[in-house]
């Protein structure tokens, strides 16, 4: 089974927003059915902004596809919900954020932790309690003026952001003019129970 659910934070009321609860089926390898996980994404704004540091990183094969598929959904006008998004621009990879999303999705890989849909909000939480807000800015990621975060697992690279965007909550982060910047963090976990664990991190300086 899969579980969809939008989670958004505010700085200004730090407020949980939850909703958008949908529960799918996923087949994964060897026939038998995995629970794969997608949890969109808190988002934070703040005042004023000074200018990012765009990433050399080299990424993975799979990080790259993400990247990719992200900038096509972007560049494609699209209902996310009931909200219009009109194409936006790419896009740019950023190492900060990629190394706060990879610690993320090893966190969760390493505890292999389980998704409790009446709190998809635990999905965003370090096993040391961390946010995602703290997450980003222990990376170096600091003066942003908006961050959030996407989380899925269980997914075939092929199929997580095609998961987001048929996710309103997922696809209203995706689809942002408000975000210049992304990491992507996927790990592979033969052990843990989703196998496959995804964080993006957006943000803008």
């Amino acid at each position: 089974m899969t579980q969809l659910v939008k989670l958004v934070q505010n700085r200004g009321s730090a407020a949980f927003i939850l909703g958008n609860l949908l529960v799918l089926a996923l087949t994964a390898c060897g026939g038998s059915t995995v629970p794969a996980v997608v949890t969109p994404a808190p988002t934070t704004s703040q005042g004023a902004s000074t200018g990012g540091t765009v990433s050399t990183q080299t990424l993975s094969p799979e990080e790259a596809q993400i990247l990719a598929a992200v900038n096509v959904a972007r560049s494609q006008a699209r209902v996310c919900g009931t909200e219009a998004f009109a194409a936006t621009t790419p896009l740019t990879w950023n190492t900060l954020l990629a190394t706060a999303a990879t610690a993320h999705s090893q966190d969760l890989a390493n505890v292999d932790f389980t998704a409790d849909p009446t709190r998809p909000d635990l999905m965003h939480l370090g096993s040391n309690g961390s946010t995602f807000q703290q997450r980003i800015e222990a990376a170096g990621y600091t003066k942003w003026t908006n961050i959030g975060e996407n989380f899925a697992a269980g997914y075939d690279v092929s199929q997580v952001v095609d998961a987001w965007i048929a996710s309103p909550g997922h696809c209203k982060n995706l689809m942002s003019p408000k975000f210049h910047e992304i990491g992507v963090g996927y790990v592979y976990s033969v052990s843990a129970k989703y196998h496959t664990y995804y964080t993006q991190d957006f943000g803008t300086r």
